[in-house]
């Protein structure tokens, strides 16, 4: 006999579970509980103390995109109240090259409603970039019809692998237009192929790159698409006032209040599975927890598949592929750094004021090899020559002063590197040292007065400390779980038997960082989880009661 009941069980309160179980609470009806192995709820929305005393650090999640809480923030009206406040900066996304300090940017779209003021930027070097951002903008502003696509494809679960997906249906319409920016051959070259296609500035083109080093890899197939959301998206690029685990308290309380319970410290065992269905879970001290309706798993596909499920209730066919995912590549450190003063951009008095207020900055070297070099290292399992990387700076006390006590500054550094088990964990400890004054010496290049004497402390999270923090990401600490490569990207994500968040247990479903469209941070996987359920079960449809297409 079981020792508790519920409706629903949660395994793991992390980003996606958490997101998953607030809707069974509220619109399903289900008295969820949620069973997570660590001391806290929000897995990869997390934010700590860091690096100084005082100072506020996300240490996984910290950039969001204004449309990840879409949905949510018209189902749950409170959501924002609660803590889901999302905060801009006027410029969102910037790079410089190290050569000349030549420097674009592309503004919040708060600031730039109609892309002009990104345009006006882009012309100073190239008016045919000028004319094809405003033509990309006019795509992906909200009733935009590249932008209606995206959302709608982004907030459903995907359609079986043979049937197209709404961005699939608007591309192959797209390209027939006399004025279309690219042709269908996009969707067979690489991302690095297709961003000097779409751009003259070397700057964009890296920044660009760099972007999408974020789901894993430049050199692989990535389709025109892709590049359109990376460059365009980051007008709508937000940050949560005082870190990103606010976000996992409004989620809380909102689960809280609609009847749900949560469990911290309790590690999940198995999946109970009779006659082919889930019944349940046994924790790891033998409790066991019935299900009346269903099971929600947000654990990653191999101990999904390997451990909650079992070989003895999964076919080989997908045990294998589960056991062949590519999971090695959007590993990255992690710095947070506390700072006496705000980072001076030579390019911002020079070339570009705005850098002033920008969130995202690229330092780059002024050569794409660079970038192919760094992604050709990482497959080799080598860390990229510290010479050829670029640095990705996030600022966030310029606009949010609750990071960091009165005068001083919080940066993050974000780079690419090896997965955790390539290094021992001494090793690892005498990489964090080494990679920090890497980090400040290249950052002086663009900033002078980034010296160690600006320096209070910091933070050196790496693909070694994620992996130990949140098992999901283990044990590689991939902050996307697994590679949206191909064969296990866009409606295949993660492998074809579960990309429907569907298992193939009955009443079990998936969702996670694993799942959906592209790369880990995107919130929507949750939504589109509960969306595969309520067609499943007969449930509450959100969308359809407030008429949404999405």
């Amino acid at each position: 006999m079981a020792d508790a009941t519920y409706d629903a069980v949660i395994i793991g309160g992390g980003t996606k579970a958490l997101f998953t179980a607030m809707y069974l609470a509220k619109y399903a009806g289900m008295k969820g509980g949620i069973f997570e192995r660590r001391h806290e709820l929000g897995g990869g929305l997390a934010t700590s103390e860091a690096a100084a005393g005082g100072f506020v650090g996300d240490t996984h999640t910290s950039t969001i995109y204004g449309w990840y809480y879409l949905p949510i923030s018209q189902d749950f009206p409170d959501f924002e109240e609660k803590g889901g406040k999302l905060i801009n900066y006027p410029m969102t996304l910037s790079a410089i090259t190290k050569e000349d300090q030549m420097s674009v940017g592309i503004y919040h779209h708060s600031v730039d409603p109609t892309g002009e003021k990104t345009a006006q930027l882009l012309a100073q070097y190239s008016q045919r970039d000028a004319d094809t951002y405003l033509k990309l903008f006019d795509l992906c502003k909200p009733g935009g019809t590249f932008n209606d696509a995206f959302v709608q494809t982004f907030f459903s679960p995907p359609p079986r692998p043979t049937e197209p997906d709404p961005i699939d249906l608007w591309l192959q319409e797209y390209v027939q237009r006399p004025d279309a920016l690219v042709d269908y051959t996009w969707t067979q070259l690489s991302a690095n192929r297709a961003v000097q296609e779409l751009w003259d500035n070397i700057c964009l083109q890296l920044m660009t790159l760099r972007r999408l080093k974020g789901i894993g890899t430049i050199t692989d197939v990535s389709s025109a698409i892709t590049v359109f959301s990376m460059v365009v998206g980051g007008s709508a690029m937000c940050y949560v006032k005082g870190g990103t685990h606010n976000v996992a308290h409004a989620c809380q309380r909102i689960f809280l209040e609609n009847g749900g319970e949560f469990h911290t410290k309790q590690h999940v065992d198995r999946v109970l599975i009779e006659n082919g269905r889930a019944r349940g879970i046994r924790l790891a001290d033998g409790t066991e927890i019935a299900a009346r309706h269903l099971v929600v798993s947000g654990v990653d596909p191999r101990h999904l598949a390997f451990r909650l499920i079992g070989p003895d209730h999964i076919s080989q066919k997908v045990l294998q592929r589960v056991d062949r995912l590519e999971e090695t590549l959007t590993c990255i450190t992690w710095y947070n750094w506390a700072l006496h003063e705000t980072p001076r951009y030579d390019a911002a008095s020079r070339v570009n004021p705005s850098l002033a207020d920008a969130h995202w900055v690229m330092l780059a070297t002024k050569s794409l090899e660079s970038l192919l070099s760094e992604a050709y290292d990482r497959r080799l399992g080598r860390h990229p020559d510290p010479e050829g990387r670029i640095v990705a700076v996030a600022h966030h006390t310029r606009c949010d002063d609750t990071r960091a006590p009165a005068g001083k500054h919080t940066c993050i550094t974000e780079q690419p590197t090896v997965p955790a088990g390539r290094m021992a964990e001494r090793e690892w400890m005498a990489f964090k040292k080494r990679h920090a004054q890497e980090v400040i010496r290249e950052w002086q290049q663009y900033a002078p007065n980034m010296t160690w004497d600006n320096v209070i402390g910091f933070d050196a999270l790496t693909p070694y400390d994620t992996a130990m923090r949140l098992i999901n990401l283990g044990p590689t600490g991939n902050q996307t779980v697994v590679d949206a490569v191909p064969g296990q990207g866009g409606k295949l994500r993660p492998i074809a038997e579960f990309a429907r968040y569907r298992t193939p247990i009955q009443g079990l479903y998936a969702t996670g960082s694993a799942w959906g469209k592209c790369r880990g941070g995107f919130k929507t996987r949750p939504y589109a989880c509960y969306k595969a359920i309520a067609e499943d079960m007969g449930l509450r449809k959100p969308w359809e009661e407030k008429g949404r297409n999405y």
